[in-house]
Formats: structure tokens, sequence, C-alpha cells
């Protein structure tokens, strides 16, 4: 998947004794760079659009275009108890963050009140970054301010017809103010099989922390965590790279990935 950032490298790795599955690794560096970015992808394409899931159906007829992430339209249907958020390039956003989307995001309530009955958010000829999303999203209410998030099959196609599959199983815990969501901080796991065919795991090993704030700006990545991204090479052999989150002011975040080979890189987004 063509991702939205750019990997930069910031620390070359000292000289070292390397094993001989270490030698291998060193022959394909631009492919542990490549492999980082496409995992940062898949990360940032889950992310980016979470915010919209864990809003409830009231919070739309609060909330205006200008404050939710790219400035959408707001559909309300009532009594299908169905928000339809429809993203128009040409529609002038004045948000810090600069992601683009085109299409829908149709979000399905309950119709009846009941914690036991998800409500769903369904992709509809969405792009982010130019990236086509396919798929549904659950999110359950587990207990009180405590959301549980599943999919199975995600995909993503890039312009260059680049396909990744991905399923998800995690856990959101929801700060509110006034009955307002002001944070969430996530954790669970992703796995999937990426454009070239192999296996791979994005776990969150330390929460990540995201601001609504952020959000209404259009700033989609976490002030706060930590991921490892594990890819299965075959024979039994696996790499994992990581990637660690961290606020730089307001709602701006250094991601400094760290490869299996010890190379750090930062994302640009």
């Amino acid at each position: 998947m063509k991702s939205v950032h750019k990997l930069i490298l910031i620390l070359s790795i000292p000289t070292l004794l390397f094993s001989c599955e270490e030698d291998e690794d060193k022959n394909f560096q631009t492919d542990l760079s490549l492999e980082a970015n496409q995992l940062f992808g898949v990360s940032t394409a889950w992310g980016e659009s979470l915010y919209f899931g864990l809003l409830n159906f009231e919070d739309y007829s609060q909330i205006p275009s200008a404050e939710l992430p790219g400035c959408p339209n707001i559909l309300i249907e009532s009594v299908e108890k169905r928000v339809t958020l429809t993203f128009d390039p040409t529609t002038i956003c004045e948000q810090s963050g600069t992601v683009k989307r085109t299409g829908k995001l149709i979000l399905q309530y309950p119709l009846i009140s009941s914690n036991s009955l998800p409500r769903t958010l369904t992709y509809q000829g969405y792009t982010f970054q130019n990236d086509t999303i396919r798929g549904a999203r659950e999110f359950s209410i587990i207990a009180f301010n405590q959301v549980k998030e599943t999919f199975i099959n995600l995909e993503t196609t890039s312009n260059k017809e680049l396909n990744t599959t991905f399923s998800g199983n995690l856990n959101h815990s929801i700060t509110k103010l006034r009955n307002k969501l002001i944070g969430l901080s996530s954790s669970g796991s992703i796995s999937g099989t990426n454009s070239t065919g192999r296996n791979f795991s994005i776990d969150i090993s330390s929460p990540r922390q995201s601001l609504a704030a952020c959000f209404s700006q259009n700033e989609i990545l976490p002030i706060a965590g930590k991921e490892n991204w594990t890819i299965d090479r075959g024979q039994s052999r696996v790499v994992i790279h990581s990637i660690n989150y961290e606020s730089s002011g307001s709602c701006t975040v250094t991601a400094k990935v760290t490869l299996s080979d010890g190379r750090n890189l930062l994302v640009i987004p």
C-alpha cells in the first residue's frame, strides 16, 4: 500500500558482527525500509478513521463538519440511526493536518439501545491519500467508556494496484468530559497479508494515546504509543520492526521507526 509519509534515515548502525541470517537482511536494506513503509501505511489507514467510529450517534448532531477530520458533509438519518460522511476533495477545509480523503464512511448504529449490539463503520468508494480502503469495522461497548473493535479482511489498494488485507482485535478506553470525547487509549493487534504475500502482525506494545482535539485538526498520528511490526520471512524466520510515537508539542508528533537491523528512521507525514 502507498503510504502518506517518508522514511528518512537518521542514525546509521555501528559495525557489528552479524549472524548469517542478519547478513541476509543486510543485503536487503531497501526491502526492510519498504516493509516498514508498508506497515506504517496499514497502521495509519486503520488509525485515521478510528475517531469517526468512536463517536456516538448523538455526537454527530452536535459536532460541526469543520471539527471533523477532513470536513466531511454530514447526513444524519434519525429513524434509521445512520450517519453518512461524504468527503469532497473540493471542500475548503482549514485544518492543520493535510491528509486527503474522498468517498463515504457510513456509520450504522443499533436501532435499539443495547450494549450487546455493535455499531458498524463501512467504507464506500473511500480513498485515503489515494489508497482505496474496502470493508467494515464493528465497535461494541463492553463497559463504561470501554469499546471493543473487531474487523475481518479490510483491504487497501494502492494507486499501483498493490493489495494488502488485514484483520484486527482492539480495545479502546475513552476519556470524556461532560459526555464529550476528549481522548482515547488503544491496545490490541492487527494481522494480515501484505502486497508481496507475506504474513504480518502489528502489536500495540504500549497503548496508542490520541486526542480528539488533534483529530479535529486532521492530525491523525497518536501523541504516544509503541507498536511492534512482525513480518514472516518463511522457514520459521521473522523480522521485527518497531515504531515509537512521541508528542513534540501540541498535536505535532515525532514517530521513530527502528528497523530489525538497528537502523532508525523518522516518519514524516
